[in-house]
């Protein structure tokens, strides 16, 4: 029975690390630098360059859309986190209280 509350609290350092993980990634997709502005040059003029314009700006687009959605998950992660922390404070108060002796009774 005891094995219940380490698996516990390893199931919210799993949550909180996911949390974390994610706002990394988040963070490292907002770093990258824009494809067009860094590659653009290296295909010359005509088709190549024309799709790889497309690409990078489908990417561009694509991966705004990613970040927001990553940042998202990793705020409901750590929000979690915190709500199993707090749930699980409280349940331990109120079985100290349940196991103090009563006063006045």
């Amino acid at each position: 029975m005891g094995n219940e509350g380490d698996h516990t609290k390893l199931d919210l350092d799993v949550i909180k690390g996911m949390g974390t993980g994610l706002s990394n990634v988040k963070k490292a997709f907002e770093d990258l630098d824009k494809l067009g502005g860094k590659y653009g040059d290296d295909f010359g003029d005509g088709d190549l360059a024309d799709k790889f314009g497309d690409f990078a700006s489908n990417w561009e687009i694509s991966r705004e859309k990613l970040t927001g959605e990553i940042d998202t998950l990793a705020q409901i992660a750590k929000a979690a986190a915190e709500a199993y922390e707090d749930i699980d404070h409280q349940l331990a108060e109120a079985i100290r209280g349940a196991d103090s002796p009563k006063k006045g009774g």
